[in-house]
């Protein structure tokens, strides 16, 4: 069986309306998933088109019908815990079902300078996604939630409705802390290609984390996160190879233009075109 494949469509120097068409053709062709950054300035040029994440996610859950989206991944330090539970239960209802909330640490410092964010040390904002996953999977619940923590406190906060069903919790991870942190509270751990000579050593974190919560990868969702130049020149052989290394889905980045042709070909390559 081939290695579920998805893409995450970049957001800088793009229109809505490119983003929709490539959703709307990688949903018709049998792609597994679209994914979008969470980013407020491109680090390319501050005057260069950005698309909010977020929002388009929306827009894009009601412009398709099949494939799976979300964000990849949301910035935990642009929003509280609490309001990102909330939002992505209503995406969740505008998905029907087909919303994924991919979350991270973030750590692009130069963009949260301008916006007045303190980011912190690397220490924190791993603690605040520790914090973090455990306030969203409580508010889902639909119950009163009171949470003291060292960065987020609630009390007495709920999200009516719930999600329905549940949207998996990924987390995007580099350093070995945070990937034992999503086999503890997560149902996925997002890692990049580019770090694969650290690939073991993330991979056994997670393992530890996992076991901590009393749980295996079964069922747990592995995915790597790769350029689209990492699937050429032989899709079908790095597909192949991610499998063979444990990975349970393929994320590819891909700027804008968007290469259409490319996607059907590739649809036809790896038999999905319906």
């Amino acid at each position: 069986m081939t290695l579920p494949l998805g893409f995450c469509l970049g957001t800088f120097g793009v229109s809505y309306v490119e983003l929709r068409n490539a959703a709307r053709l990688l949903d018709a062709l049998g792609f597994d998933s679209v994914w979008l950054w969470d980013h407020y300035v491109s680090w390319n040029d501050p005057h260069e088109p950005v698309i909010e994440g977020l929002t388009a996610v929306a827009a894009l859950a009601e412009a398709t019908q099949r494939i799976r989206l979300g964000p990849l991944v949301a910035n935990n330090l642009n929003r509280h815990p609490g309001r990102l539970a909330k939002i992505a239960a209503t995406l969740q209802e505008i998905a029907q079902g087909r919303f994924e909330l991919g979350i991270g640490g973030g750590g692009w410092k130069p963009e949260q300078e301008a916006f007045g964010i303190d980011q912190g040390t690397l220490d924190e904002r791993t603690e605040r996604v520790e914090e973090a996953l455990q306030v969203v999977r409580l508010l889902w619940s639909g119950e009163p939630v009171t949470f003291h923590g060292r960065y987020y406190r609630l009390t007495g906060a709920i999200v009516s409705p719930p999600p329905h069903p549940l949207p998996s919790l990924i987390v995007g991870a580099r350093g070995t802390r945070l990937c034992r942190i999503a086999g503890r509270f997560a149902d996925g751990l997002n890692v990049q290609w580019r770090d694969r000579s650290r690939l073991d050593e993330q991979i056994a974190a997670l393992d530890e984390g996992l076991a901590d919560a009393g749980r295996t990868r079964h069922g747990f969702d592995l995915s790597v996160h790769a350029d689209w130049r990492d699937l050429h020149p032989d899709p079908v052989a790095a597909l192949d190879r991610w499998q063979a290394l444990g990975f349970t889905r393929a994320i590819i980045y891909v700027a804008a233009p968007f290469p259409d042709n490319d996607f059907q070909r590739l649809a036809q390559m790896l038999h999905l075109t319906r």
